[in-house]
């Protein structure tokens, strides 16, 4: 049985109840029981996938084991115990178990592609019903107010807080993201001295990575206002924002849909705007100095004129 190249991408995370028993009845454990637990802790995802024999030939220990290490947890046997590491791990596969029962069905390639557009469709519909109004103008208000903002996110949301950036950067407030070479050191180093006068914003959808979450939880710690850009209530984000705004993108093929989270980042900034009417001129100023660098419609692109 071939085992997972990288086991640090797959460890128990600490919070669940298995990983939690797991941390209570270690100590006590004889060598057979803890070579189990520490094949769990590494590579929960592929363990509950596996048989309770699949599982014990990775590490060549018996099924008497894991069904021993099982009833030590706490639970009835190996079967009770692989149905609680599964559920710890539902709301990370849940779009993947849906991807892959719309592949066994064997859709078309044009099938899939209208499929996600009717999606977006329908998830920039559900949004506009979850923003109101008021809240659209504090999230606004907020931006304009700031002094200086940084965009915190990672990933695909570090692509959509760089979206943001470039709609904000004529406000003429300095607006900062993420530096793909820096990371969350880099990203602390310009939020350190950040304070009241100042607004982060994070861009954070399931599942959330702890990055973000822990450079919002340091402004919000330094009383830097903070505007949230994720799914719901539910979401860890949404408890350290000062104000919120609630994206639904949802996608059975690539979630979260960035489709609808980059139509909500484009219509914050067409809101920031209509609050500053001389932006359009500082607009028309840019696209002024830049066209030489700009390719006109049909026109000569080449390095000479």
């Amino acid at each position: 049985m071939e085992r997972p190249r990288d086991q640090r991408r797959a460890r128990l995370p600490a919070d669940t109840p298995v990983a939690r028993k797991i941390a209570d009845a270690y100590p006590a454990m004889p060598a057979a029981l803890r070579k189990f637990a520490d094949l769990v802790l590494s590579e929960p995802l592929h363990v509950a996938r596996l048989s309770v024999h699949d599982a014990v030939a990775l590490i060549d220990v018996s099924v008497a084991t894991a069904n021993r290490f099982a009833t030590t947890l706490g639970y009835e046997g190996y079967p009770e115990f692989r149905s609680e590491l599964i559920a710890g791990f539902e709301a990370l596969l849940e779009p993947f178990t849906r991807m892959e029962r719309k592949l066994a069905a064997k859709p078309t390639p044009a099938t899939v592609f209208q499929a996600s557009l009717k999606e977006d469709i329908a998830n920039l519909e559900e949004t506009l019903g979850m923003i109101p109004e008021e809240t659209i103008m504090r999230a606004a208000r907020l931006i304009l107010g700031a002094e200086r903002i940084f965009i915190a996110g990672f990933d695909l949301s570090a692509h959509l807080g760089g979206l943001l950036a470039i709609g904000l950067s004529n406000l003429g407030t300095p607006v900062r993201t993420v530096e793909s070479g820096g990371g969350t050191i880099g990203a602390l180093r310009h939020l350190v001295d950040y304070g009241a006068k100042d607004l982060v914003i994070g861009i954070a959808f399931p599942h959330y990575f702890r990055e973000t979450l822990q450079l919002i939880e340091y402004a919000h710690d330094r009383g830097t206002p903070v505007l949230g850009i994720t799914d719901g209530l539910g979401s860890p984000l949404a408890a350290l924002a000062t104000e919120s705004l609630f994206v639904s993108a949802d996608h059975d093929f690539n979630p979260p849909s960035s489709t609808a989270i980059a139509g909500v980042v484009e219509g914050l900034v067409a809101a920031v705007n209509s609050l500053k009417p001389a932006i359009a001129e500082k607009n028309r100023q840019f696209v002024e100095e830049s066209y030489a660098y700009m390719a006109a419609k049909g026109g000569h692109w080449g390095k000479h004129d």
